[in-house]
């Protein structure tokens, strides 16, 4: 089917261009004048006025096949959020064999209704290392070593992680926190007790040692999750001295500091956890920079009852943020507020995760060939973050009810609409594994 998109801005050569976008099927077309892209036959005509159209959001980093989340909920999430490619992240030992990413790619495919890659590991111990070669050769976007196991990663394994990273040219993702800086006790009366639990300092020796390691390996490895600013620096430092060092910012970072468990209690806990006023500033300048490369959210939810209705003690509470309906729209207010720049959104949310994760053949940017993912921004309609339907997880978030400039109008997954008139419009199972062609390209850095 010949699809044609009139009336909107679309962005192209790194701007916002009043041009028609004409798809062919699930792939783009071209790009043309309107003029010109009128002459095309279309089945199909769509009247974007008012719109801009973006490549859809691709996130490197969430967790929709583990805790209370699973493929289906957690792919609406994404798509209502202007998301159309996730990269999920296994829970251990459950992606450490091609067989395994195999079963996971079969009940992702009958579940998501936007595409999805896959994260190989997570490595906890030497033997998850076994088949990484044969992971990289299958499709894995990346592998991940996630250092405060119990018991922790050891310094051994994270070694050979490196080694087997610069093995099998697949990027080592590290959840860098070494446990031996932690406080054993965390009052609960004290809402910032959790903070100080995990110093910065847990992050950024380890974040230090592995650019070292990667250094003299040669090894490519990403630093998800980035809390703190010195983190920043060391990730520029290596990047400076040609190490192949990439990393993320979840938008918890960007938008909260340690103040926000005083008034968000359990909402607000991850780890690593929320950091100084003076570290969310600098981790904005280095994102804008181009220092932290990608955005991504970290999506996870060990529980879908709202805490307003179940108040927990921090302690006690599971850590982590879900936010895939969020993540993009968070951002975007900061761009409509003259923040952030627009370009470095699209790059940050879409160019450089396709990337990193190997789908910047088909993924990422507006081009003809490319799969046609489409996300459409009204611009002029505000937001009030709020639940959804039964896939939303908007109620155990610190933004339930924040105000947003900006709002997804659709989201396009190769060609076709998969959220339209704030419903999912995709059939169960409409997405895809988009396997990473084990190429890494690094035209951003």
């Amino acid at each position: 089917m010949i699809t044609r998109i009139e009336n909107g801005k679309v962005w192209t050569e790194g701007k916002l261009r009043a041009l028609s976008l004409v798809l062919n099927g699930e792939k783009i077309h071209s790009i043309a004048e309107p003029n010109e892209a009128v002459q095309v036959p279309a089945e199909r005509v769509i009247d974007a006025s008012g719109m801009w159209i973006l490549p859809g959001g691709i996130d490197f980093h969430v967790h929709i096949s583990e805790g209370a989340e699973t493929f289906y909920p957690g792919s609406c999430c994404a798509a209502s959020g202007g998301i159309t490619t996730v990269c999920d992240m296994a829970p251990f030992h459950a992606c450490i064999t091609e067989e395994q990413m195999q079963e996971k790619a079969k009940v992702g495919e009958a579940a998501c209704v936007i595409d999805f890659g896959l994260i190989a590991g997570i490595v906890i111990e030497n033997d998850d290392l076994l088949n990484l070669q044969g992971l990289a050769s299958s499709g894995a976007a990346y592998f991940k070593v996630f250092q405060p196991a119990e018991p922790p990663v050891s310094h051994e394994t994270l070694w050979k992680s490196v080694q087997a990273a610069a093995q099998s040219g697949l990027r080592l993702g590290l959840h860098a926190e070494d446990p031996i800086f932690f406080r054993s006790t965390v009052d609960a009366d004290d809402p910032l007790s959790f903070p100080q639990s995990r110093p910065a300092i847990a992050e950024t020796s380890v974040v230090a040692d592995v650019i070292e390691m990667a250094r003299f390996t040669g090894a490519p490895i990403h630093i998800c999750h980035v809390s703190t600013a010195r983190t920043a620096e060391l990730v520029a430092w290596g990047k400076s001295h040609g190490v192949d060092v990439t990393c993320e910012v979840p938008p918890h970072f960007l938008l909260l500091d340690e103040s926000a468990f005083i008034k968000y209690g359990a909402r607000v806990k991850t780890t690593p956890p929320l950091r100084s006023q003076n570290d969310r500033e600098q981790l904005w300048q280095a994102l804008a920079e181009g220092v932290i490369d990608v955005i991504a959210c970290d999506h996870y939810t060990e529980s879908l009852e709202p805490l307003s209705t179940k108040p927990q003690a921090i302690p006690d509470a599971a850590a982590g943020i879900a936010s895939l309906e969020l993540s993009l729209p968070l951002i975007m207010d900061a761009v409509l507020e003259d923040n952030f720049s627009l370009k470095r959104f699209v790059v940050a949310t879409a160019v450089r995760p396709a990337e990193l994760a190997g789908i910047s053949h088909r993924k990422g940017q507006l081009l003809p060939g490319m799969d046609a993912d489409l996300a459409f921004w009204n611009p002029n309609k505000n937001r009030t973050a709020a639940g959804q339907g039964d896939f939303s997880r908007i109620d155990t978030t610190p933004y339930n009810g924040w105000n947003l400039k900006g709002c997804v109008s659709q989201t396009w997954v190769r060609g076709k609409p998969v959220w339209e008139n704030d419903k999912i419009q995709a059939e169960t199972g409409y997405g895809r594994w988009a396997r990473s062609s084990g190429k890494k390209d690094n035209l951003h850095l």
